[in-house]
């Protein structure tokens, strides 16, 4: 483990909503953190009955490296499949700076977050 490891609270959470599951990214996400992203986006990529959108909020992300950008490009790879749509929501700079620099930002969908999308349990159907 880096010693950057334990420079706070990193977490990943899954809330299911009936039209979204939301993935809230919280502290860094790199290669010492990733498993719970991995994991959490196989879930929400590919789980049978899952929901069809799949929003990634990035609100309290502190840094990503390639380890949780792969992890992203795996899960945009995995709901295209599965016939779902991923958008990154409330990415900060040093993401998009990330995401511009590999070109990665030509691939995703990003947006704000809007109703629904906060991890907090909030999720609910858009009217």
């Amino acid at each position: 483990m880096s010693p950057l490891a334990d420079r706070g609270p990193h977490r990943v959470t899954v809330v299911t909503g009936v039209d979204r599951s939301v993935v809230t990214v919280t502290g860094d996400m790199d290669l010492d953190h990733v498993d719970a992203l991995n994991s959490a986006l196989l879930g929400a990529c590919a789980d049978p009955g899952a929901p069809q959108r799949v929003v990634v909020d990035l609100t309290r992300l502190a840094f990503c490296d390639s380890a949780g950008l792969n992890a992203l490009l795996r899960a945009r790879a995995l709901c295209e499949s599965n016939g779902r749509s991923l958008i990154l929501v409330g990415p900060g700079p040093q993401f998009m700076r990330l995401l511009s620099i590999t070109g990665a930002d030509l691939l995703f969908n990003l947006g704000v977050p809007g109703p629904g999308d906060a991890g907090d349990g909030t999720a609910r159907a858009t009217p």
